[in-house]
């Protein structure tokens, strides 16, 4: 399967010999930036540089549906493994997850940066109860030996240009004057 900055999704049998599509889908006027296939295979997903996300058919080379909600450049498209989720990025610097089946937004999210690729996990994210206990008590471990280590370190004083140094001077000869004419009105006192 290829679309690369082109209007056009092609799809190619390696088995034959030979080097044409097998199937051509197209979707608008505006050249295609991302591609990713949902689980069920006879769809796949592509975004195009003006913020349009269409579902395409394989089989029939039809658009099923289109996804709406993005401004800008769509970057980056994953589907989930599992679930009917697709996870889309772009320029407009949100994160967003849509559904497939009914083809709205679940979430969105505001990045700081602009966001050019993006990447679900396989794993399950929701913690069980037996199995990952012993992960974070392992890691509230090491943050306590980090802690031990922070602790026994010295702590550094940063270095100072010339005119600190010479102001810090000056501020204890005033100091030593001071202590020295302290000391002598002490004296005098005493007599």
């Amino acid at each position: 399967m290829a679309a690369v900055l082109v209007v056009r999704v092609r799809v190619y049998d390696p088995s034959t010999p030979q080097r044409r599509p097998v199937l051509q889908a197209e979707f608008g006027e505006y050249p295609l930036t991302a591609l990713s296939l949902p689980a069920g295979h006879d769809r796949v997903v592509v975004g195009n540089t003006h913020g349009q996300i269409a579902i395409l058919d394989l089989r029939k080379g039809l658009v099923r549906g289109c996804v709406k909600g993005l401004a800008g450049s769509v970057r980056g498209l994953q589907c989930h493994a599992s679930s009917p989720l697709l996870a889309s990025c772009g320029l407009d610097r949100f994160l967003r997850i849509h559904s497939l089946e009914d083809r709205t937004t679940r979430h969105k999210v505001y990045l700081k940066s602009r966001l050019n690729c993006v990447l679900l996990s396989s794993r399950d994210l929701e913690l069980l109860g037996g199995e990952d206990a012993g992960e974070v008590e392992e890691v509230k471990e090491e943050e306590e030996e980090a802690d031990e280590v922070w602790d026994l370190m010295e702590t550094v004083r940063e270095k100072r240009g010339k005119r600190a140094v010479q102001e810090e001077e000056e501020e204890e000869s005033q100091e030593a004057t001071e202590t020295v004419e302290m000391r002598k009105r002490r004296r005098k006192m005493k007599k």
